[in-house]
């Protein structure tokens, strides 16, 4: 175990993290039901007792996500079919020359789509949004430069939200 593994398990010890499986509603029902000062609050909080500075690029990914939650995740089934079309929606976000299926769809809140109330629940499908989102500052790399544990994993830790469904994959060393 290295020294991050062990600030890590301090994190842990001292945020309690609620264990999977995730509540029986989605985390964007939370975020949707508790005003937005709150969580903040929360978050700076819980940041400063695990003695983790948040710059503005840290607030820029948390208030990305909070958004999103709140504006692009539904709690119904959305109006595509399958992940693939939804996939395929969200790539073809930044290419003028695609045609997605889903092309009405677009909207400036949800440049990268919506989640249904049961994709919301799994970090990857989160995941996959904030690396979109975050391309152009350079995706994951810029994503885990700020989050070392991974940033939807941090995230929720310090809003105290429920943990997504496979949001750490100890087969792989990876947190989401």
């Amino acid at each position: 175990m290295n020294a991050g593994d062990e600030k890590l398990e301090v994190m842990l010890e001292k945020l309690a993290p609620i264990v999977l499986p995730p509540a029986d509603f989605p985390p964007a029902q939370i975020v949707k039901d508790t005003p937005r000062e709150e969580l903040l609050d929360r978050i700076r909080k819980n940041a400063e007792e695990v003695d983790l500075e948040l710059t503005d690029a840290h607030w820029d990914v948390i208030h990305f996500l909070l958004d999103f939650y709140a504006f692009c995740t539904e709690t119904h089934e959305p109006k595509y079919q399958n992940a693939r079309e939804y996939w395929q929606y969200v790539d073809c976000q930044s290419d003028p020359d695609c045609e997605s299926e889903l092309e009405g769809e677009r909207s400036e809140t949800c440049r990268y789509g919506k989640l249904s109330a049961n994709e919301a629940t799994k970090a990857y499908r989160v995941y996959r949004v904030l690396l979109k989102a975050f391309a152009e500052k350079g995706g994951k790399k810029y994503l885990y430069s700020l989050f070392p544990y991974g940033p939807v994993f941090t995230i929720h830790l310090l809003a105290g939200l429920p943990r997504l469904w496979n949001d750490v994959d100890p087969h792989f060393g990876t947190a989401y």
